[in-house]
């Protein structure tokens, strides 16, 4: 009896010593850096994933207070490094995004390979310019009262606009960023851009005859699935939008062509790039699929699910996050996140490193996808929050990576393969990790 009372005595000052330790803690320093699986179903239930320490620590008190301090403090850090005044939009100085910038030493810019780097300074990614437009317009709608970046926002909103002047790449995601953007800040001209961005989507790359999204500039002809996937979604929006049967048409017919033809029925997966082949016959361009082009993939489905109520693309989108997250090998059941790719002929996971950009676009197809359907995927969704506000936040210098190792350290490419070690804030995974928290922020 004198030993079980002495047991119990022992867990209760264990249980009170943990309660303090954990309501004292900031968020990510309750556990060991980077987070361990703790609670982690041995047998997942259909349709939902693992709990990991990442969801426990997303669901404690404080967790969006702290999204919002990450959201100024990264915004802080591109206000303050990430803007590039000798960059040039089609041969004139406007004004852009360094494509990347030394973490410890700022005046670093531009590194694509080891060594110098002058040739690169005029150098900046539109897209990566669109991302830190609608980072800048959902922050505005989030805080209408505030003004700390409003000149922030004006510049890139100016290199933007010409940025897209006669874009003409099948990538359906910038029609639903300008949309978004041209709705967000009443401008027209972007939305006058997004129209006609999505006009040349059905003028210059959807073929009737085979009834679907293509790139005809090389041989073969062929395409990346989600990026057909988007621009079918976005057909069907303009087409809606400016009463264009024709652009809704092509839009449905894009997304079932691309759905039947691309879905590995052995690893639950779509592939990554297809050839196109007569009557239907597309073929797989090689085996690799990303994590990052999947998380794409569910928000380009779940899309398609909002625009036309067929239930059909919610549940290959949950057959595609319970792949992404349980039986693909692509989530690290060890700490955390989800590895780079996979090969889907024998199924080996690309494990050397995780991309940023994967943790983001998931989470942000995870968000469109849960808010729609009676079993969400909650706990990968707080587990990708989690991480971001986690391990793969760089903390004192206020950023993201390209992509980190395993266990969350800087990544040092290989010879030949990259810029060496990659302690470099990059403005794609800032944009990405700022457009997934704002997302997160604005639904709950």
């Amino acid at each position: 009896m004198r030993t079980i009372v002495w047991i119990v005595i022992v867990l209760w000052v264990i249980m009170t010593a943990a309660g303090y330790i954990v309501s004292c803690a900031p968020l990510w320093e309750q556990f060991p850096h980077p987070p361990l699986l703790l609670g982690a179903s041995p047998t997942p239930s259909p349709g939902r994933g693992l709990v990991t320490a990442a969801t426990s620590l997303a669901l404690l008190p404080g967790w969006r207070e702290q999204a919002r301090a990450v959201i100024e403090q990264v915004l802080e850090s591109m206000h303050e490094h990430a803007w590039n005044p000798l960059a040039k939009t089609h041969g004139r100085r406007t004004g852009g995004l360094f494509i990347n910038w030394q973490m410890i030493d700022p005046e670093r810019v531009n590194a694509i390979r080891p060594g110098p780097q002058g040739e690169t300074l005029e150098k900046h990614d539109p897209q990566v310019d669109l991302l830190y437009l609608n980072a800048l317009s959902a922050y505005q709608h989030l805080n209408p009262g505030r003004a700390s970046y409003q000149a922030d926002l004006q510049r890139i909103l100016a290199v933007v606009r010409l940025d897209f002047q006669d874009y003409n790449l099948p990538k359906g995601w910038i029609y639903f960023s300008l949309l978004s953007v041209a709705r967000s800040l009443s401008d027209a001209s972007l939305l006058d851009e997004a129209r006609a961005l999505v006009e040349r989507f059905y003028r210059f790359w959807f073929d009737p005859l085979i009834g679907t999204i293509y790139d005809r500039r090389h041989q073969p002809f062929g395409y990346n699935t989600v990026h057909a996937l988007e621009c079918g979604a976005a057909l069907v929006d303009a087409g809606k939008r400016w009463q264009v049967p024709a652009w809704r048409e092509a839009g449905e017919r894009t997304l079932e062509h691309v759905i039947s033809v691309a879905f590995d029925p052995q690893r639950h997966l779509l592939y990554e790039n297809m050839v196109v082949g007569p009557a239907g016959s597309d073929r797989p361009q090689g085996d690799e699929v990303r994590a990052a082009s999947t998380g794409e993939a569910v928000s380009a489905l779940a899309l398609a699910y909002q625009l036309t109520g067929q239930h059909r693309y919610l549940s290959l989108a949950s057959t595609l996050l319970q792949s992404l997250f349980v039986t693909s090998g692509l989530w690290d059941r060890q700490h955390g996140g989800l590895y780079f790719a996979l090969h889907l002929g024998d199924g080996s996971v690309i494990r050397d490193y995780k991309e940023t950009r994967a943790q983001c676009l998931t989470l942000s197809g995870l968000q469109l996808y849960n808010a729609q359907v009676t079993l969400p995927f909650l706990s990968e969704e707080h587990a990708l929050i989690a991480l971001l506000l986690g391990p793969f936040y760089e903390h004192t210098y206020h950023g993201y990576f390209y992509r980190l190792t395993a266990d969350f350290q800087v990544y040092v490419s290989k010879p030949g393969a990259g810029i060496g070690k990659e302690d470099y804030f990059t403005s794609e995974a800032m944009g990405c990790a700022l457009n997934a928290l704002l997302a997160v922020i604005q639904s709950t």
